[in-house]
């Protein structure tokens, strides 16, 4: 492969990788949880309220829990990064969630960190893990942290949650 068949791959890697990111957003917005799930590897791990593992575990995940979190939500991405490796990418992007839960307006806001590999010429998440900064009522700032859960939805105990981030 050429040097600039080389740097047109890795623009068409990024472009290909901004759409895999920015459509996340929209069929996680929709509530389209079969799509949502294809864009993950079938080994694929989410890591966000919950940490699931495996295509079918993300499907049951969105579909059953997160379903029921909120009666609506809003994903913004930005300030995206990139860094290329043959068939794999790594990357971090901003996240500014907005949502309504039981009828109380929440904002919240953090950051993506990304896994992705390529399979069959097509980028689909290895690895997403959330970072939250805030999450609280509109009302309140920006303050307050989520309560991270179970992938069936049950509150996380907080002491467990840090021996677990601790160990790691």
């Amino acid at each position: 492969m050429s040097d600039f068949e080389q740097r047109l791959r890795r623009i068409e890697d990024r472009q290909a990788i901004a759409e895999l990111r920015a459509h996340y957003c929209h069929v996680l917005d929709d509530r389209n949880w079969e799509e949502l799930a294809q864009l993950f590897t079938a080994d694929g791990e989410f890591h966000g309220l919950a940490h699931v593992s495996g295509r079918d575990a993300i499907l049951r995940f969105f579909r059953d829990t997160v379903s029921t979190i909120a009666e609506g939500f809003w994903h913004f991405c930005t300030n995206a990064t990139v860094s290329l490796d043959g068939d794999r990418a790594t990357g971090r992007i901003s996240m500014q969630y907005l949502s309504v839960k039981k009828g109380v307006s929440y904002v919240s806001a953090g950051h993506y960190d990304d896994e992705m590999t390529r399979e069959g010429g097509v980028w689909r998440f290895r690895k997403r893990k959330i970072t939250f900064y805030y999450f609280a009522p509109l009302s309140e700032g920006f303050t307050g942290r989520p309560t991270y859960i179970t992938p069936e939805g049950k509150p996380l105990d907080p002491a467990l949650l840090a021996a677990s981030e601790a160990a790691r």
